[in-house]
């Protein structure tokens, strides 16, 4: 991974370098975890992006 993020950390235990007030945290490979105060709206923004980029297509099996 090239991009350093302020807001990453190694795993769940791991060192902390910048913590967040509410427990939201991103992992240093990039993945996103989100505290139950603000999980759903984090999906709902999530989810509302993505259909603004267009960035589904359906897949037929």
């Amino acid at each position: 991974m090239t991009k350093k993020s302020q807001y990453s950390r190694l795993s769940i235990e791991g060192d902390i370098q910048t913590r967040w007030i509410c427990g939201c945290f991103e992992t240093i490979d990039g993945f996103f975890k989100f505290c139950a105060q603000h999980k759903e709206t984090m999906k709902q923004t999530i989810e509302a992006q993505i259909d603004k980029l267009d960035m589904t297509t359906v897949v037929e099996e």
